[in-house]
């Protein structure tokens, strides 16, 4: 069975704001998005709930979640996948995540040219990853990385199209990317949403329900997990 076959719930949190979706049978039931600042736990189970019953779905109905890995910061990655964990526990129906920087890719329907989604990752570093679009496709061409903004300006190619909130970061330290003849596009269209997060597993076998947790993407990581790498001698 394919996860188009399924009732679906979608979780895109690793920002300051937050979108939930429902796809029944490959059908979109509804989405919401919410920009209010970093959420809390609440909100994001509030805005599940309430999307659960608007759409007239009891949550037993849902045979899994979707749900973004990072690049996120500590507490909002905390936040989506602690709740998202918790439902799928208390259903015990399986998790699938991803990170944003492809579900950003797939926003684009068609382009000829290479794909470069950019994140802002402070301390004066952004995430990478490259991508291209086939017979309708996204096809991720590289890892998700960590580079330097002058590495990546240097590496730019004519006709490459940018995404992501790492574009804004560089315009504002002054790179002039409109010299290296590349495509911007910083549009609300590329802002990702529980919808998307879903489509990107659509095709996908279902997966048996576990235990183990799924493995987060953070921006940086906590002043905790730096700490507790001092004492203990982990990197």
């Amino acid at each position: 069975m394919l996860i188009k076959e399924q009732c679906i719930l979608g979780i895109e949190g690793t920002g300051h704001s937050i979108s939930v979706g429902i796809m029944d049978q490959g059908i979109v039931k509804g989405c919401v998005f919410i920009n209010a600042g970093l959420p809390g736990s609440s909100v994001l189970l509030k805005s599940i709930d309430e999307l659960l019953k608007t759409c007239q779905i009891d949550k037993e109905k849902l045979n899994g979640i979707c749900v973004t890995l990072g690049p996120g910061s500590f507490t909002s990655m905390r936040i989506s996948l602690a709740v998202a964990e918790s439902i799928g526990l208390a259903l015990n129906i399986p998790l699938y995540g991803t990170d944003v920087l492809t579900l950003m890719a797939a926003t684009v329907p068609f382009y000829e040219f290479s794909i470069k989604v950019i994140k802002n990752a402070y301390k004066g570093e952004l995430y990478l990853a490259e991508f291209h679009i086939a017979s309708g496709k996204v096809v991720q061409d590289s890892d998700l990385v960590l580079i330097k903004p002058e590495l990546f300006f240097e590496n730019l190619q004519e006709n490459d199209l940018l995404l992501g909130d790492g574009v804004l970061k560089m315009q504002v330290d002054g790179y002039d990317l409109q010299s290296k003849n590349v495509c911007l596009d910083l549009s609300f269209g590329r802002q990702v949403s529980g919808i998307h997060v879903i489509e990107h597993f659509l095709e996908k076998e279902v997966a048996e329900p576990s235990i183990v947790p799924l493995e987060p993407i953070y921006i940086r990581l906590s002043e905790a997990e730096i700490n507790y790498g001092k004492q203990f001698g982990k990197s």
